[in-house]
Protein backbone atom coordinates (compact mmCIF):
# COMPACT_ATOMS: atom_id res chain seq x y z
CA UNK A 1 0.00 0.00 0.00
CA UNK A 2 0.74 3.37 -0.70
CA UNK A 3 3.19 2.91 -3.33
CA UNK A 4 2.07 6.42 -4.84
CA UNK A 5 1.24 8.39 -1.67
CA UNK A 6 0.50 11.98 -2.44
CA UNK A 7 1.53 11.36 -6.24
CA UNK A 8 -0.75 12.91 -8.88
CA UNK A 9 -1.77 11.19 -11.70
CA UNK A 10 -3.88 11.67 -14.77
CA UNK A 11 -5.51 7.97 -16.57
CA UNK A 12 -7.31 8.56 -19.59
CA UNK A 13 -10.00 6.29 -21.01
CA UNK A 14 -10.84 5.19 -17.40
CA UNK A 15 -14.34 5.23 -17.44
CA UNK A 16 -14.52 1.45 -17.81
CA UNK A 17 -11.88 -1.67 -18.51
CA UNK A 18 -8.64 -1.44 -17.93
CA UNK A 19 -8.35 2.27 -17.43
CA UNK A 20 -10.91 1.98 -14.59
CA UNK A 21 -9.25 -0.67 -13.07
CA UNK A 22 -5.69 1.19 -13.28
CA UNK A 23 -7.70 4.44 -11.62
CA UNK A 24 -8.60 2.64 -8.89
CA UNK A 25 -5.53 0.73 -8.00
CA UNK A 26 -3.59 4.07 -8.30
CA UNK A 27 -6.13 5.68 -5.55
CA UNK A 28 -5.91 2.82 -3.27
CA UNK A 29 -2.16 3.02 -3.26
CA UNK A 30 -2.33 6.75 -2.37
CA UNK A 31 -2.72 8.53 -6.00
CA UNK A 32 -4.88 11.50 -6.34
CA UNK A 33 -6.77 10.48 -9.79
CA UNK A 34 -8.10 12.44 -12.47
CA UNK A 35 -10.20 10.13 -14.17
CA UNK A 36 -10.85 11.24 -17.51
CA UNK A 37 -13.34 9.50 -20.21
CA UNK A 38 -14.70 10.69 -23.69
CA UNK A 39 -18.11 10.52 -21.79
CA UNK A 40 -18.82 12.45 -19.01
CA UNK A 41 -21.04 9.85 -17.03
CA UNK A 42 -18.41 7.25 -16.36
CA UNK A 43 -15.82 9.13 -15.57
CA UNK A 44 -18.02 10.48 -12.65
CA UNK A 45 -18.87 7.45 -11.65
CA UNK A 46 -15.66 5.85 -11.50
CA UNK A 47 -14.28 8.76 -9.82
CA UNK A 48 -17.01 8.78 -7.01
CA UNK A 49 -16.65 4.94 -6.72
CA UNK A 50 -12.97 6.08 -5.51
CA UNK A 51 -14.11 8.76 -3.27
CA UNK A 52 -16.94 6.33 -1.91
CA UNK A 53 -14.07 3.78 -0.71
CA UNK A 54 -11.76 6.70 0.57
CA UNK A 55 -9.57 7.65 -2.43
CA UNK A 56 -9.21 10.86 -3.95
CA UNK A 57 -10.70 11.39 -7.27
CA UNK A 58 -12.37 13.90 -9.56
CA UNK A 59 -13.90 13.44 -13.32
CA UNK A 60 -12.44 15.13 -16.06
CA UNK A 61 -14.47 14.64 -19.40
CA UNK A 62 -13.13 15.03 -23.06
CA UNK A 63 -11.10 13.59 -26.18
CA UNK A 64 -7.87 12.59 -25.98
CA UNK A 65 -7.43 13.68 -30.11
CA UNK A 66 -8.62 16.92 -29.25
CA UNK A 67 -5.63 19.49 -28.47
CA UNK A 68 -7.84 21.54 -26.27
CA UNK A 69 -9.56 18.62 -24.45
CA UNK A 70 -5.93 17.23 -23.63
CA UNK A 71 -4.47 20.29 -22.23
CA UNK A 72 -7.80 20.93 -20.62
CA UNK A 73 -7.08 17.52 -18.42
CA UNK A 74 -3.82 18.06 -17.62
CA UNK A 75 -4.47 21.01 -16.15
CA UNK A 76 -7.42 20.10 -14.33
CA UNK A 77 -4.83 17.66 -12.12
CA UNK A 78 -2.16 21.16 -11.72
CA UNK A 79 -5.56 23.32 -10.90
CA UNK A 80 -6.72 21.15 -8.27
CA UNK A 81 -3.55 19.44 -7.01
CA UNK A 82 -0.96 22.08 -8.02
CA UNK A 83 1.18 19.07 -10.60
CA UNK A 84 0.76 16.47 -12.21
CA UNK A 85 3.24 13.14 -11.24
CA UNK A 86 1.87 10.39 -13.34
CA UNK A 87 0.44 10.46 -16.94
CA UNK A 88 -1.38 7.11 -18.13
CA UNK A 89 -2.37 7.77 -21.90
CA UNK A 90 -4.62 4.41 -21.84
CA UNK A 91 -7.72 5.75 -24.35
CA UNK A 92 -8.06 3.79 -27.06
CA UNK A 93 -10.27 2.22 -29.66
CA UNK A 94 -10.31 -0.34 -32.53
CA UNK A 95 -12.18 -1.19 -35.56
CA UNK A 96 -12.24 -4.76 -37.06
CA UNK A 97 -12.04 -4.79 -40.94
CA UNK A 98 -12.25 -8.00 -43.38
CA UNK A 99 -9.52 -6.09 -45.97
CA UNK A 100 -7.92 -2.61 -46.40
CA UNK A 101 -9.46 -1.96 -49.27
CA UNK A 102 -13.24 -1.67 -46.98
CA UNK A 103 -11.28 0.65 -44.70
CA UNK A 104 -12.75 3.83 -44.46
CA UNK A 105 -10.91 6.87 -44.20
CA UNK A 106 -12.82 8.32 -41.40
CA UNK A 107 -12.17 5.23 -39.32
CA UNK A 108 -8.45 5.40 -40.43
CA UNK A 109 -8.06 8.63 -38.86
CA UNK A 110 -9.93 8.43 -35.97
CA UNK A 111 -8.19 5.26 -34.90
CA UNK A 112 -4.56 6.87 -35.53
CA UNK A 113 -6.26 10.30 -33.52
CA UNK A 114 -7.04 8.26 -30.66
CA UNK A 115 -4.51 6.35 -29.89
CA UNK A 116 -1.37 7.80 -31.24
CA UNK A 117 -2.10 11.73 -31.51
CA UNK A 118 -3.79 11.60 -28.20
CA UNK A 119 -0.44 10.65 -26.70
CA UNK A 120 1.30 12.99 -28.64
CA UNK A 121 -1.17 15.47 -26.97
CA UNK A 122 -1.37 14.48 -23.71
CA UNK A 123 2.33 14.69 -23.60
CA UNK A 124 3.03 17.63 -24.88
CA UNK A 125 0.74 18.89 -22.47
CA UNK A 126 2.22 17.07 -19.36
CA UNK A 127 6.03 17.66 -20.20
CA UNK A 128 6.34 21.51 -19.07
CA UNK A 129 4.99 20.86 -16.01
CA UNK A 130 6.85 17.79 -15.40
CA UNK A 131 10.34 19.46 -16.08
CA UNK A 132 9.63 22.29 -13.66
CA UNK A 133 8.72 20.04 -11.13
CA UNK A 134 11.78 17.88 -11.71
CA UNK A 135 10.27 14.71 -12.76
CA UNK A 136 7.03 12.52 -13.10
CA UNK A 137 6.12 9.09 -15.22
CA UNK A 138 4.50 8.64 -18.52
CA UNK A 139 2.93 5.52 -19.31
CA UNK A 140 1.48 4.47 -22.56
CA UNK A 141 -0.89 1.74 -22.72
CA UNK A 142 0.40 -0.05 -25.64
CA UNK A 143 -1.23 -3.42 -27.08
CA UNK A 144 0.45 -7.35 -27.86
CA UNK A 145 -0.68 -5.94 -30.93
CA UNK A 146 1.65 -3.63 -31.38
CA UNK A 147 4.49 -6.65 -31.69
CA UNK A 148 1.93 -9.23 -33.81
CA UNK A 149 -0.03 -8.56 -36.64
CA UNK A 150 -4.00 -9.11 -36.24
CA UNK A 151 -4.89 -9.50 -40.56
CA UNK A 152 -8.26 -7.79 -39.07
CA UNK A 153 -7.10 -4.41 -37.24
CA UNK A 154 -5.04 -2.97 -39.37
CA UNK A 155 -5.47 0.54 -38.19
CA UNK A 156 -4.91 -0.54 -34.93
CA UNK A 157 -1.84 -2.29 -35.56
CA UNK A 158 -0.47 0.50 -37.06
CA UNK A 159 -1.20 2.95 -33.81
CA UNK A 160 0.23 0.80 -31.51
CA UNK A 161 3.03 -0.07 -33.05
CA UNK A 162 3.65 3.76 -33.45
CA UNK A 163 3.09 3.94 -29.81
CA UNK A 164 5.25 1.81 -28.93
CA UNK A 165 8.53 3.58 -30.94
CA UNK A 166 6.48 7.23 -29.85
CA UNK A 167 7.10 5.74 -26.44
CA UNK A 168 10.79 5.07 -26.88
CA UNK A 169 12.15 7.83 -29.05
CA UNK A 170 10.42 10.41 -25.57
CA UNK A 171 11.96 7.96 -23.40
CA UNK A 172 15.63 8.78 -24.47
CA UNK A 173 14.66 12.27 -24.45
CA UNK A 174 12.96 12.84 -21.20
CA UNK A 175 14.93 10.88 -18.99
CA UNK A 176 17.37 13.67 -18.58
CA UNK A 177 14.69 15.38 -17.47
CA UNK A 178 13.84 12.65 -14.46
CA UNK A 179 10.75 11.74 -16.66
CA UNK A 180 10.43 8.23 -16.96
CA UNK A 181 8.53 6.93 -20.11
CA UNK A 182 7.24 3.18 -20.45
CA UNK A 183 4.39 1.43 -21.94
CA UNK A 184 2.27 -1.36 -20.65
CA UNK A 185 1.25 -3.68 -23.00
CA UNK A 186 -2.38 -6.32 -22.43
CA UNK A 187 -2.92 -9.04 -24.30
CA UNK A 188 -6.71 -10.25 -24.47
CA UNK A 189 -8.55 -8.47 -21.43
CA UNK A 190 -12.14 -9.30 -20.51
CA UNK A 191 -13.19 -5.54 -20.46
CA UNK A 192 -17.30 -4.71 -20.62
CA UNK A 193 -16.50 -3.91 -24.38
CA UNK A 194 -14.78 -7.31 -25.34
CA UNK A 195 -17.82 -8.85 -23.61
CA UNK A 196 -20.18 -7.18 -25.26
CA UNK A 197 -18.70 -8.01 -28.58
CA UNK A 198 -19.02 -11.72 -27.37
CA UNK A 199 -22.69 -11.19 -26.01
CA UNK A 200 -23.39 -9.52 -29.75
CA UNK A 201 -21.43 -12.35 -31.39
CA UNK A 202 -23.11 -15.33 -33.48
CA UNK A 203 -22.50 -17.88 -31.10
CA UNK A 204 -21.04 -16.23 -27.62
CA UNK A 205 -20.30 -19.92 -26.11
CA UNK A 206 -17.79 -20.22 -28.49
CA UNK A 207 -16.52 -16.55 -29.08
CA UNK A 208 -15.61 -16.97 -25.36
CA UNK A 209 -13.93 -20.32 -25.58
CA UNK A 210 -11.61 -19.09 -28.49
CA UNK A 211 -10.82 -15.56 -26.65
CA UNK A 212 -9.77 -17.93 -23.62
CA UNK A 213 -7.17 -20.34 -25.93
CA UNK A 214 -6.17 -17.11 -27.63
CA UNK A 215 -2.85 -17.04 -25.09
CA UNK A 216 -0.78 -19.98 -23.63
CA UNK A 217 -1.98 -19.41 -20.13
CA UNK A 218 -5.21 -20.76 -21.45
CA UNK A 219 -7.99 -17.84 -20.48
CA UNK A 220 -8.23 -14.08 -20.74
CA UNK A 221 -6.50 -11.54 -18.42
CA UNK A 222 -8.48 -8.91 -16.01
CA UNK A 223 -8.34 -5.58 -16.16
CA UNK A 224 -6.80 -5.81 -12.55
CA UNK A 225 -4.17 -7.95 -14.41
CA UNK A 226 -3.13 -5.28 -16.71
CA UNK A 227 -3.41 -2.63 -13.77
CA UNK A 228 -0.99 -4.30 -11.08
CA UNK A 229 1.39 -4.22 -13.85
CA UNK A 230 0.74 -0.24 -14.60
CA UNK A 231 0.79 0.44 -11.04
CA UNK A 232 4.64 -1.31 -11.28
CA UNK A 233 5.98 1.26 -14.31
CA UNK A 234 4.08 4.19 -12.48
CA UNK A 235 5.86 3.70 -8.76
CA UNK A 236 8.93 4.13 -7.55
CA UNK A 237 9.42 -0.36 -8.15
CA UNK A 238 9.90 0.93 -11.88
CA UNK A 239 12.96 3.62 -11.15
CA UNK A 240 15.63 2.01 -13.34
CA UNK A 241 13.20 1.19 -15.73
CA UNK A 242 13.52 3.22 -19.27
CA UNK A 243 12.30 3.00 -22.42
CA UNK A 244 10.45 -0.45 -21.95
CA UNK A 245 7.54 -2.03 -23.59
CA UNK A 246 6.05 -4.57 -20.79
CA UNK A 247 3.82 -7.40 -22.12
CA UNK A 248 1.08 -8.68 -19.80
CA UNK A 249 -0.01 -11.12 -22.27
CA UNK A 250 -0.45 -14.56 -20.85
CA UNK A 251 2.24 -15.89 -23.33
CA UNK A 252 0.71 -15.08 -26.78
CA UNK A 253 3.44 -13.13 -28.26
CA UNK A 254 5.97 -15.77 -26.87
CA UNK A 255 4.90 -18.59 -29.13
Amino acid sequence: MDRLKDKIALVTGAGSGIGQACAEVYAEEGAKVVVNDINGEPAERVAAGIRDRGGVAIACQGDVSVAADATRMVEAAVAEWGRIDILHSNAGIQKMVESIELLEERDWDRILDVNLKGTYLLSKAAVPHMKCQGGGVILLTGSEMGFLADPLTPPYNASKGGMHMLMKSMAVNLIKHGIRVNAVCPGITNTPLLQMEIDTSPDPAATKKAYHAWAPIGRMGQPREMATAALFLVSDDASFVVGTTLLVDGGFCAV
